[in-house]
């Protein structure tokens, strides 16, 4: 069979391909550009390529069914590779030494000129504003953002039989301890505080949410008044 090359297939039922042509990690590239990423940062929820800031105590829908965990390969500060899946439908991330690339001498060195492991442990949950609708993904391969994710999935296990067609509302918080080299050290909490019926069925509140004020009666015209001055616009996106 001259000129027809077979790529074996790799770990965790991935399948290899030449280095640079992996399509999936090509889609992933492609696909990754239109999502809007948040990420923690000493203390700090911060979204978007400007890293804007998310207030403390901002409440979000979180797909739980859709937690993305496993590994994600970095060079040049761009994602080359992954090994990624669903935690809900049984996903079980290959072990690092399977991944290849254990040549240290040939990692990229980080801001402490020490040897970077390309392989990174990676979870992603998706995340929407509970008033807005806006997407997001909460991307961690820190060990404080993946311990968060997973004291939320130990709340959202112990509960979510019980809420079939509803999905959890997180809050976003965060905490600290003293590192004995870096001193005050934080880190992310997502705590689950309430529940509403599943987005595709109208996120209407339920179990501790407040209900919507009845409709209002049309008020007449008054009598106009003088112009005041304009209010500074007012941040509504969380």
């Amino acid at each position: 069979m001259t000129g027809t090359a077979v790529t074996p297939a790799t770990p965790a039922g991935a399948v290899g391909h030449p280095a640079g042509s992996d399509p999936y990690a090509a889609y992933g590239e492609q696909a990754s550009a239109s999502r809007v990423y948040i990420t923690f940062k000493n203390g700090e929820y911060l979204f978007g390529a400007d890293q804007e800031e998310i207030p403390e105590g901002s409440r979000f829908i979180a797909n739980m069914p859709g937690l993305r965990i496993g590994w994600k390969r970095w060079a040049g500060k761009k994602v080359t590779d992954e090994r990624m899946g669903l935690l809900n439908d049984g996903f079980k991330p290959p072990a690092r030494h399977d991944l290849g690339d254990l040549d240290q001498s040939l990692w990229e060195l980080d801001d402490k000129r020490q040897p970077r492991d390309p392989w990174q442990q990676t979870n992603e949950l998706t995340l929407r504003g509970l008033e807005t609708g806006d997407e997001f993904v909460f991307a961690t391969s820190g060990r404080g953002g993946i311990g968060a994710i997973g004291e939320l999935c130990k709340a959202y296990g112990k509960l979510y039989r019980q809420r079939p067609g509803q999905a959890p509302v997180i809050e976003l918080r965060n905490d600290h301890y003293n590192h004995k080299v870096y001193g005050k050290t934080y880190f992310p909490v997502l705590k689950l505080v309430d529940w509403v019926a599943e987005p595709d069925a109208g996120a209407e509140p339920v179990a501790g949410a407040a209900a919507a004020p009845p409709p209002v009666p049309p008020v007449p015209p008054a009598a106009p008044t003088p112009a005041a001055e304009p209010e500074k616009p007012r941040r509504t996106r969380f």
